[in-house]
């Protein structure tokens, strides 16, 4: 869910978190879990690790245990990861950073459960991850409840905790989009990324900044904006058109990843001068013709 950059300039880290993760669990309890947005999709762990020309890391984890999402930000870093006890539930989450730290931080909460040792020139970065306080870490407040705790909550809801419950939405989307407005790429990239887990899929002013968003100077931002268009959903293939002819090689491999059976942008992703975008696109092309449909069409 949110970036591994600093929290909202306006509230202090912690709150920020907090009222993350209040928002989604007040999302969560007012539809039954067949119906959210993660049960959707498959579970996934992609990480992408850049050296050149600038150190770059994009982890996406879909429904996906985080022992896993874990153990592949170890083999694929070499990072240390030390733990003795992680929450069941699937986690989904969005980070993108330039160190294994801000991945760290932005998967689990730099301020909820951690001790962090930096690398240094003989030894690799190195992360403990303290008992159950693991089960409060950012990532994990967006996992899906189970139907029988949904539906007693939803019995629970009164008119005042729904109007409770829409103001706070309110309230942390108008946040998020003034944070949209900073000058730092950082912040910016950040506020796409959380405006995906809290803004509603209605709201025309969100739209409006993601729309923006695309068009952004800075790449990461960019990146950012489509991945937040695609999970929140609706037709959004003009939008992927857009971001495949962007310049930038990490834009076009995000969008590549939202696409689940457009057959025709995944035929021009093929062409794409990025090894790692056509590998993906080949790769669901292949997914796709397994289930017996036709992906030579124009």
């Amino acid at each position: 869910m949110g970036l591994s950059r600093s929290s909202i300039s306006a509230l202090p880290k912690l709150f920020s978190s907090v009222a993350l993760f209040a928002i989604s669990n007040l999302l969560l309890a007012g539809q039954p879990a067949s119906q959210s947005q993660q049960t959707s999709q498959p579970p996934s762990i992609q990480l992408r690790v850049t050296q050149e020309p600038n150190p770059f890391l994009h982890l996406e984890a879909r429904q996906a245990p985080l022992g896993q999402i874990l153990k592949a930000i170890a083999d694929k870093t070499g990072a240390q990861i030390h733990y003795s006890v992680l929450p069941e539930a699937p986690v989904t989450a969005t980070c993108i950073g330039k160190t294994v730290q801000e991945i760290m931080d932005c998967l689990v909460g730099k301020q909820i459960g951690m001790v962090a040792h930096k690398p240094t020139i003989a030894k690799l970065a190195e992360f403990w991850l303290l008992g159950s306080s693991v089960g409060s870490c950012q990532a994990v407040t967006v996992t899906e409840i189970p139907n029988k705790e949904v539906k007693h909550r939803k019995t629970q809801e009164t008119p005042e905790s729904i109007a409770e419950k829409e103001r706070m939405i309110q309230e942390q989307t108008d946040l998020l989009l003034k944070q949209y407005e900073s000058k730092d790429p950082s912040q910016r990239a950040e506020a796409i990324g959380n405006l995906s887990s809290v803004a509603r899929s209605n709201n025309p002013d969100v739209e409006g900044v993601l729309h923006n968003a695309l068009n952004d100077q800075d790449a990461t931002v960019r990146e950012q904006a489509i991945s937040t268009i695609i999970r929140r959903g609706g037709n959004v293939d003009s939008e992927l058109g857009k971001a495949l002819r962007d310049s930038n090689n990490n834009v076009r491999f995000a969008a590549v990843s939202g696409i689940n059976d457009d057959v025709v942008l995944l035929q021009q992703a093929l062409n794409d001068t990025e090894p790692s975008v056509r590998d993906l696109a080949k790769s669901k092309l292949e997914s796709i013709a397994a289930k017996g449909v036709d992906t030579n069409k124009q």
